[in-house]
């Protein structure tokens, strides 16, 4: 008797683990489906300048008159002298400055976790392959910018490598095509203007500093192209 009870509940458990199973499966296959979450963990380090809305530009052009990118990070009241891969290099350079008086903000951010539905979802690997590809043209823009300052490329040679970031830029622009990626692509696409009027002139590490900032930054935005 003790063993038929036994295996009377073993079955109802049996029963209960199928039938749960089943349910999660059906809800995977129907409520589940078209759902996907785009991951990219980098971080990114901007060493900043605060201001307000009625000092922006003031310190904007100060800050790129003295070298650095100059970029205004709306979103932080702030104006970015430069964008880091590394915190120990942020830290170094904010030191520096500190040493000589100016006194700056580090801030770091990432680009969000972000969940797609629907049709969306089939996107995922193309929207982290954006991601990857815009982290790759910020590396080559910021070795491009520190060879430039020492003297370690030539003007030929960091147009050369702004040339390449530019032409990558846009045909990853058509790739991507208009429907899903249209907010994406306009903001690629003001990246690959200011590359181009960058081309045509003398080049400066400022300009490359402003242009990787300027990626980085639209990175760490991405739920403003894709939400």
């Amino acid at each position: 008797m003790r063993f038929k009870k036994k295996l009377a509940a073993v079955a109802v458990a049996l029963f209960l683990f199928i039938g749960m199973t089943a349910g999660l499966i059906l809800f995977v296959a129907v409520g589940g489906q078209g759902y996907a979450r785009v991951s990219f963990g980098k971080d990114y380090y901007f060493l900043v300048k605060d201001c307000e809305d009625t000092t922006a530009s003031a310190i904007t052009g100060d800050i790129y008159s003295a070298g650095g990118a100059g970029y205004l990070l709306e979103d932080d009241n702030a104006v970015a002298i430069a964008c880091y891969f590394k915190e120990s290099s942020a830290e170094s350079v904010q030191k520096n400055l500190e040493e000589k008086g100016t006194s700056t903000r580090l801030i770091v951010k990432s680009p969000p976790d972000l969940v797609l539905r629907g049709r969306k979802s089939g996107y995922k690997g193309q929207i982290e392959s954006n991601l990857e590809t815009v982290d790759n043209f910020a590396h080559i823009l910021y070795d491009t910018a520190n060879g430039l300052e020492r003297s370690e490329l030539s003007q030929r040679e960091a147009k050369a490598a702004l040339s390449g970031v530019v032409s990558s830029l846009r045909g990853l622009i058509v790739s991507n095509g208009d429907e899903v990626f249209s907010l994406w692509n306009s903001a690629l696409k003001e990246a690959e203007r200011r590359g181009t009027e960058l081309c045509g002139g003398l080049l400066f590490s400022k300009d490359l500093r402003y242009l990787q900032t300027m990626l980085c930054d639209r990175a760490v935005n991405l739920k403003n192209y894709f939400a």
